[in-house]
């Protein structure tokens, strides 16, 4: 636990405090659940001793070995987590390792940059920056947007005519499901109804009079996320169903009863260090990263931010990368890729390399979705496994609000993946 004396407003009930003690145990709780999200997803985060590991990808060809590296600040991570949960008052710097050894491993493989784990980066920093009531206060527009830009993600063609329909189809099956009475146009607008909600409790979260509302709408909405997504629906991945969890908590701790703790203190008490009321120059640092944080999603439907760091969840809008592979070249792929190869259905030599699947069971993560991380990963395979014309890439666009649609470019062979990669800023 943290504990700041102060003599600020209330952030509770908005009357002016007392002099006293304050706790609280929010940035022990996301610690402890981020290293259990670490341990259930813990291929991504250090070598499993497989003959060939999932491909690392960095942000930047430039830098050294991914895989050397990335196991190091892996460790560094594990450690400064450890640190901040066994003190959180005491070893409150641990925080600002944590966010950069997050940020770093980001830079040395592009597939940790799972959101749960870039939303703890910006939380950290706010942690190591502010005191109890600072954090509060930026923590809960960061909070919100996540809600927000996830919803606004999902008002468009792709989301309502499939996953959301998943999602109908799982939510009304306890029920007998829908009745065939209810026509298609239909089913699209109960399937738009969940961005609708998600977006009301997002904006719900901001003023202070429907903040607490907002709040128990989350925590409704996330409670029923972890039956939909356990394994007795759609069975999603673990790190999923405890990301969910996770964000259930905080709309407890955050919103609903922040655990702020009052207790009256001596006059003649020390008062606190200068700085720790968040008016330091790392406190303005902090401040300005999280005004970039919650208006650079503002960019992804152009291309100039990436869909997971703009919170486009469960939105199959996304940009992506589909990988084909001769049947001449199927023998020289190591036997642990080989099931994820699927059968040539046409006939015409070409088999799907479903990444997703690769993903999900060889590193617990569902795949980074982002067409520039998926080319280079096809990238990545033409080189280690030596293919060349044997390898070939169906690049997608984001898909068009309205019509579902996507612009598509098939790049036969590696030299003209190659070329296409270099056209991004990222991963040249």
């Amino acid at each position: 636990m943290r504990r700041i004396e102060t003599d600020e407003v209330d952030p509770v009930v908005g009357e002016p405090a007392e002099k006293v003690e304050v706790t609280w145990c929010f940035p022990r709780v996301w610690g402890s659940t981020l290293l259990v999200l670490v341990a259930v997803t813990h291929p991504l985060w250090f070598a499993t001793g497989a003959s060939v590991e999932f491909p690392r990808v960095p942000l930047v060809s430039a830098l050294p070995d991914a895989a050397v590296f990335g196991q190091g600040l892996s460790i560094v991570l594990v450690a400064s987590l450890l640190l901040v949960i066994a003190a959180p008052r005491r070893l409150r710097f641990a925080w600002w390792f944590v966010s950069a050894s997050l940020c770093a491993s980001f830079l040395f493989d592009q597939h940790r940059l799972q959101p749960w784990a870039y939303q703890s980066a910006i939380y950290g920093l706010v942690f190591a920056a502010m005191d109890p009531a600072a954090a509060r206060r930026w923590l809960i527009p960061v909070a919100a947007s996540v809600y927000v830009y996830s919803a606004l993600g999902k008002f468009d063609f792709q989301f309502a005519h499939t996953v959301g329909q998943d999602f109908l189809h799982a939510v009304t099956r306890p029920l007998g499901g829908l009745p065939d009475s209810v026509d298609f146009v239909s089913r699209i607008k109960l399937a738009l109804l969940f961005p609708a909600c998600e977006l009301i409790a997002g904006i719900g979260l901001l003023p202070r009079r429907t903040r607490m509302v907002a709040g128990v709408v989350v925590m409704l909405m996330h409670a029923a996320l972890v039956g939909l997504f356990s394994r007795f629906a759609l069975d999603h991945s673990t790190g999923v169903v405890v990301w969910n969890i996770l964000l259930l908590v905080q709309a407890y701790l955050l919103i609903i009863c922040p655990e702020w703790q009052r207790r009256k203190r001596d006059e003649t008490a020390a008062l606190p260090p200068q700085g720790e009321h968040g008016k330091g120059p790392a406190t303005w640092l902090v401040r300005a990263v999280i005004v970039f944080v919650l208006a650079a999603p503002l960019f992804e439907r152009a291309g100039y931010w990436d869909h997971w760091t703009s919170w486009s969840l469960y939105s199959p809008h996304t940009s992506r990368a589909k990988i084909e592979l001769h049947q001449s070249a199927i023998e020289r792929l190591d036997r642990s890729i080989r099931p994820f190869v699927l059968r040539d259905a046409d006939g015409d030599g070409w088999h799907d390399l479903v990444i997703e699947q690769w993903s999900l069971d060889s590193r617990g993560v569902p795949i980074y979705p982002q067409g520039r991380y998926q080319l280079a990963l096809a990238e990545a395979l033409a080189r280690q496994f030596q293919l060349d014309d044997e390898i070939r890439v169906r690049l997608r666009s984001v898909s068009d609000r309205r019509s579902g649609q996507r612009d598509e470019k098939r790049l036969l062979g590696r030299e003209e993946v190659r070329k296409e990669l270099e056209k991004f800023w990222l991963t040249p």
